[in-house]
């Protein structure tokens, strides 16, 4: 688990590697041949003009970081580029500049967080300026600094999605297969490999469309990890060395690594030991040339710079309060008027942390008991639905079929012959069959003997309609017992569903999916029909009947609009197994 870990790291930090190099941060600087001696040269024959300072500290870093990758000279000379740029009112240099910042962040853990902060910078000047392609890079920048902390963040698919549509509007094709990718790696980790090889084979698409040999790459290594994770081992090991042709090209030995070491576990399983040692010698190689390399120097470099700057810092202190002796009876003084005012403060605000801890409560509290009212309503809302689709089912149907014996009846005077005897029963087997439909929605004999799974298999083959809609199911993993309220509740939502896209979206196809995991019970419906505003606030009580039932269930339900609308309709829900198990 955690070799799998640092692997998302260190792929995910070359996906953003390779962004910056094919030129989402003014690549042509990064390439540029200019020797270091020359640019030194150049800073100090422009000491004295600020315009000029900027773009040479910028040149040099970018300079710095194509030779040599992560250091902390490129950091110090886009520090420098930045309070130039700031001085001289050069905004699109300073947010470009910030990236760079950020990205240098972005690989160590406990820096992370500046990077977002970099980037977060960045993007607000993006935003007002109407730049949308660094707009949509930096705002992919951030989901993919953003994933890396626990616990995930399920709202990051639903921006990936939006972004998805954004890049789809204005063809920025790199940046979808980038978007695609993140989902994909995102699937992934939380082993929903149908989504991920979706994801993973539009990324591909165009990746191989615009012959970036860097996503390819990528993509190959994870299509590997699917069929590593779905025990095809073999399949795994043509798209793990796919990957491994172009890890060279990328000249990142930490992806290497992390290739080798893969390849050396997959040969393991299907038992070729020659190979699997070749390969885990290999990873062992590249293991010394990662912590011998020079970003890895670079590194300890910071480390030793940081112990001198701080022993610098004491050493000041120090001299300043050998100056400042003379004064100390004074600063005793304030010191103690200071303590008795942060005794003050202290008292004062904890008591103001306490007010607002219980309006915090009171508020949540609140808050809670609308949510289950909302709940009641709809549930309320839905149980009238019923009752009144059964009273219609009971006149239009059952009703007049027992008016028809009534009066059949009532019209003879003399016995009945064998025809009408025959046309009499056929009357009352009607009715009977009626009633037994009317039974069988109301609560299927299937849902409380055999389960959610049979009882399913039950509605599609027996749902009104069909013969116009075909409604098929799917199911994998192996679903663990239900409690019988999970099973009613999630019934009645599906059921809701196919109702809504026979009803409202006139959909020829209805696609239901059971994927099961020890965690989560993911459940997919896709429709070709019509669809539907999925950003407008809530049509009617069929999708707050969904919403309320799976939220009762500690679920989430996610809305989306295939491109375009008239595409259809897919709904995921996620429920957590502790909450629906036996």
């Amino acid at each position: 688990m955690k070799t799998f870990c640092y692997l998302k790291v260190a792929t995910i930090g070359l996906l953003t590697v390779c962004f910056y190099l094919n030129g989402y941060a003014q690549a042509d600087n990064k390439k540029d041949p200019a020797n270091i001696v020359d640019l030194k040269n150049a800073i100090e024959e422009n000491k004295g003009n600020p315009n000029k300072l900027g773009p040479l500290y910028k040149r040099l870093g970018d300079t710095y970081q194509s030779l040599y990758g992560f250091n902390i000279y490129s950091l110090e000379a886009y520090q420098t580029s930045l309070t130039y740029f700031k001085r001289t009112g050069d905004s699109a240099r300073y947010y470009d500049t910030k990236m760079d910042v950020g990205w240098m962040y972005y690989f160590d853990n406990y820096t992370r967080k500046y990077a977002i902060e970099n980037y977060e910078s960045a993007l607000g000047y993006y935003k007002r300026t109407n730049q949308l392609q660094k707009e949509i890079h930096t705002e992919l920048s951030i989901i993919d600094a953003k994933k890396h902390q626990p616990p995930f963040d399920y709202s990051l698919i639903r921006q990936l999605l939006i972004i998805e549509k954004k890049c789809i509007a204005n063809n920025l094709f790199l940046d979808l297969g980038y978007t695609h990718n993140l989902l994909a790696i995102s699937y992934i980790n939380h082993k929903h490999l149908i989504l991920a090889r979706k994801y993973l084979l539009l990324s591909q698409k165009y990746a191989w469309q615009a012959n970036v040999n860097w996503m390819i790459s990528v993509n190959n290594f994870y299509m590997g990890r699917i069929e590593a994770l779905s025990g095809n081992y073999e399949s795994a090991i043509e798209y793990y060395l796919k990957a491994y042709e172009n890890s060279g090209k990328a000249k990142d030995v930490a992806y290497a690594k992390d290739i080798s070491y893969h390849l050396s576990i997959a040969y393991t399983k299907i038992g070729e030991f020659q190979k699997a040692n070749e390969f885990y010698q290999q990873t062992l190689l590249y293991s010394n040339q990662y912590y011998e390399s020079e970003q890895t120097m670079t590194i300890r470099l910071e480390e030793l710079n940081s112990q001198y700057r701080n022993l610098q810092l004491q050493n000041q202190l120090t001299k300043q309060e050998n100056r400042e002796a003379r004064l100390q009876n004074i600063l005793l003084i304030v010191l103690t008027v200071f303590l008795i005012l942060a005794v003050v403060a202290l008292f004062v605000g904890r008591k103001q942390l306490n007010t607002i801890a219980q309006q915090k409560d009171i508020i949540h509290s609140q808050k809670i008991r609308n949510l289950e009212l909302k709940s009641l309503e709809a549930l309320i809302q839905g149980q009238e639905n019923e009752r009144g689709r059964i009273a219609r089912d009971l006149h239009d149907s059952l009703g007049i079929q027992l008016t028809q014996i009534k009066f059949f009846v009532e019209s003879r005077h003399k016995p009945f012959t064998a025809k009408e005897r025959a046309m009499l029963n056929q009357i009352i087997d009607d009715a009977c069959q009626e009633i037994r439909l009317i039974s069988h929605n109301l609560h299927p004999t299937a849902l409380s003997k055999y389960g959610l799974e049979t009882a399913l298999e039950d509605l599609v083959n027996k749902f009104p309609g069909t013969k116009k809609t075909k409604i098929s199911l799917e199911k994998y993993g192996s679903l663990a017992p239900l409690n019988q309220e999970a099973i009613a509740l999630l019934y009645r939502v599906i059921q809701e569903l196919i109702n809504n896209a026979m009803k409202h979206a006139c959909a020829h196809r209805i696609n239901i999916q059971l994927m099961a995991n020890q965690e989560n019970l993911l459940i997919s419906v896709e429709d070709d029909g019509v669809g539907f505003n999925v950003d407008a606030p809530s049509q009617g009580s069929g999708i707050l009947n969904v919403t309320s039932r799976i939220e009762y269930l500690n679920g989430q339900v996610l809305w989306q609009n295939h491109s375009p609308a008239s595409s259809g309709t897919s709904v995921m829900i996620s429920v957590p197994m502790a909450k629906i198990a036996c």
